[in-house]
């Protein structure tokens, strides 16, 4: 009896730690918001947040796999709020993908959008955050695609892929970009993503919202992640096109995958894969100087120059083409950066805040103007390891 009295004693105990779901959102209560995109305009910020419809994407039906809704606010959180009190679903943030800006926001400062992201704790902070270019965010989150319906998961798929296998992009969190432009060592970049249009002027957009745009070979309109938009601090300065972009990456030694092109005698052409980087930067600001030290290796994937790619002599001739063409363009960057931009995106002044930190004191107060100023020499090393299986033909 005695037992029975422990056991019934033990068990009532238990109970009385478990916890019940009364506190529990349904699955069907939760709008899975997957974009966010930011107007700033004349009246305050115009907020768009796509959500995903589950009943769409599990059935493979015909409507639509994502509405949104949108709001306006004279701060971010009030035009969210806004938006939240349009559905009778909780709009569920842990699987927001990206967040767009539109330029004018970006002109202004992109300081309060990090300011609200960092402060929903439902948002993940390897989220990805992109500049609307000569369009509108609330475009950007509207225009389906064949390729991921949801307009923020094409742009959450297309950014970690091009990054992945391309050189083209840049790959940062929420903390990271917090840091680049709250600092004057290292001013950031952002992806930036526009639209491309058939048979179309652009802006001129009928079928980009709805499910047209899918069902075709050829959509009227696609999303495009070719630029990277440059920042002084927290406002954008300007743009780097597709090849900047590769140039910037490798300097920033943080090169995935690279191709570049040269012409030879002014009317063959050859084409390498870069497939190993190594770019170390040195700087001596006593002296007003910095180096960039590149090592580069690279593969022989076109060649209409008639010449026998398996002597080692033609080897390094094929190499110093490729290595002079390279030369040229990374010191035209570097110089674009320093002469139009006037914007440290490269992280020298980072550098000397860790290898000169004594020097660095002297001149934090003044790196936009010095920055401008600053020698920088590029030590370019190019050698070519592999040639394809066709080394010595050309067609």
């Amino acid at each position: 009896m005695k037992k029975i009295v422990a056991m019934l004693t033990i068990l009532l105990l238990a109970a009385t730690t478990l916890t019940g779901c009364l506190e529990r959102t349904e699955l069907n209560k939760l709008g899975i918001v997957s974009g966010i995109g930011i107007d700033l305009e004349e009246d305050g910020y115009n907020v768009t947040v796509q959500i995903l419809n589950p009943a769409s994407l599990a059935n493979n039906s015909s409507a639509l796999p994502v509405y949104s809704l949108q709001a306006k606010g004279d701060s971010i959180s009030e035009a969210f709020q806004r938006v939240d009190q349009q559905t009778a679903t909780a709009l569920f943030l842990p699987h927001l993908n990206v967040i767009v800006v539109n330029e004018k926001l970006a002109e202004e400062g992109i300081n309060p959008v990090l300011n609200f992201a960092l402060r929903h704790t439902n948002i993940r902070p390897d989220i990805n955050i992109l500049v609307a270019k000569e369009t509108s965010a609330n475009h950007i989150l509207n225009v389906l695609t064949s390729v991921d319906t949801p307009p923020a998961g094409e742009l959450d798929i297309s950014t970690n892929m091009i990054f992945t296998h391309t050189a083209r992009l840049v790959d940062l969190n929420l903390y990271e970009i917090v840091d680049m432009v709250n600092t004057d060592t290292t001013h950031v970049v952002l992806n930036a993503v526009s639209t491309q249009h058939e048979n179309e002027q652009k802006h001129e957009i009928k079928d980009d919202g709805n499910m047209k745009n899918v069902q075709t070979i050829t959509p009227n309109a696609q999303l495009r992640i070719e630029h990277l938009a440059v920042f002084k601090e927290d406002k954008i300065i300007g743009y780097l096109d597709d090849n900047q972009a590769q140039l910037y990456n490798i300097l920033m030694d943080d090169h995935k995958r690279y191709v570049m092109r040269t012409t030879i005698e002014e009317e063959y052409y050859v084409v390498a894969e870069i497939t190993q980087t190594s770019t170390k930067i040195k700087t001596d600001l006593a002296n007003n100087s910095a180096t960039i030290d590149i090592d580069l290796t690279a593969m022989i994937v076109e060649n209409t120059y008639n010449i026998d790619l398996t002597t080692i002599d033609n080897l390094n001739t094929m190499a110093e083409h490729l290595g002079r063409q390279l030369d040229e363009d990374l010191h035209e960057f570097v110089n674009h950066i320093q002469q139009d931009l006037q914007t440290d995106i490269l992280g020298i002044g980072g550098k000397a805040y860790y290898k000169e930190h004594h020097v660095w004191e002297e001149v934090q107060g003044y790196w936009e103007e010095r920055f401008p100023e600053l020698d920088i020499t590029i030590n370019l090393n190019f050698e070519i390891d592999a040639v394809g299986e066709i080394g010595n033909v050309t067609l």
